[in-house]
C-alpha cells in the first residue's frame, strides 16, 4: 500500500467472472436462428404485410431464444461475480479487525456490500436489452441478413450475428463492472491511505514526545552530575580549610 498504488483482492475480478461465465456460450447454435434462416428474402421496399408478419414472427422466436440464453448468461455472471466480490468483502472484514498503531481501519463494509448488490442489479437485463434491440428490422446489420435467401448460410449468418452482438454486450458489461470495481477499490484505498497517514502522524507525535522526554531526562541527569561536582568541590574546599586549622 505504498506510493505505487493500492491493490486489494483480485485485480481482475470482473474480467475473471465474466470470462468464466461466457466461455461456454459461444458454442452451439441458437434455435431461433433456424426459423429465421427459413424465411424468404425480405426486401423492405417490396415486402407485403404477410411477408412482414412472417419475418416478425421469426424474429420474435429468435429473440425469445436469445433472451433465454442471455438471461442464463447474466445469471452465471452474477453467480461468478458474487463469489469474487463476497471474497473481497471477507478480506476487508479481516483487514478491519487488525489494529494499526492501536487503531482499526473502520472501512464502511455495509457500503461495500451495498455496492456489490448494486452491481448485480446492473447485470440483470444488461445483455438481454442490447441483444433484443439488435434483433430487429430496425437494425441494418440484421436486416441485411434477412434479405438473404433462405438456407443454411442465412441460418449461420443469423447465429453469427447473435454471437457477435452477444460478445459486444459482454465486453460493454465487463467494462462497466470493471469501472465500478475500480471506483470501489480506489475509494477503499483512499480510506486506507488516510488511516495510514493518520497512524503515521500519531507515531511521529509519539516519537517526538519520547524524544522530548529523553532529552529532558538527559538534561536532568546532566544537571544532577553538575550539582554533584559542585558539592564535591565545596566539600573538597571545606576539607582543605579544616586541614589548615589543624
Amino acid at each position: 500500500m505504498g506510493g505505487g498504488g493500492c491493490c486489494i483482492g483480485d485485480c481482475c475480478v470482473m474480467n475473471c467472472c465474466v470470462g468464466k461465465a461466457i466461455k461456454d456460450f459461444f458454442f452451439g447454435k441458437s434455435k431461433g436462428s433456424s426459423s429465421g434462416g427459413k424465411t424468404e428474402s425480405y426486401q423492405t421496399d417490396t415486402a407485403d404485410l404477410q411477408a412482414t408478419i412472417k419475418v416478425q414472427n421469426a424474429l420474435t422466436e429468435f429473440r425469445i431464444d436469445t433472451q433465454s440464453r442471455s438471461s442464463k448468461l447474466e445469471n452465471e455472471i452474477i453467480k461468478e461475480s458474487r463469489i469474487y466480490l463476497d471474497s473481497f468483502l471477507e478480506d476487508m472484514k479481516k483487514y478491519n479487525k487488525i489494529r494499526y498503531g492501536n487503531r482499526r481501519l473502520n472501512i464502511n463494509l455495509t457500503k461495500i456490500e451495498r455496492d456489490n448488490r448494486k452491481n448485480e442489479d446492473e447485470i440483470h437485463g444488461f445483455i438481454v436489452k442490447r441483444i433484443i434491440k439488435r434483433i430487429s428490422l430496425d437494425d441494418n446489420e440484421c436486416l441485411k441478413i434477412l434479405q438473404m435467401d433462405p438456407g443454411k448460410e442465412k441460418e449461420k449468418s443469423l447465429d453469427a450475428f447473435y454471437k457477435k452482438v452477444l460478445k459486444e454486450a459482454v465486453i460493454e458489461l465487463s467494462d462497466m463492472l470493471s469501472s465500478n470495481m475500480e471506483k470501489q477499490t480506489d475509494n477503499i484505498c483512499d480510506r486506507i491511505h488516510q488511516r495510514i497517514d493518520s497512524i503515521i502522524d500519531v507515531c511521529e507525535s509519539k516519537t517526538e514526545e519520547f524524544e522530548t522526554i529523553r532529552l529532558r531526562k538527559e538534561a536532568g541527569e546532566s544537571e544532577v552530575e553538575q550539582e554533584q561536582l559542585r558539592l564535591a568541590n565545596i566539600i573538597s574546599i571545606c576539607e582543605i580549610g579544616l586541614s589548615c586549622l589543624d
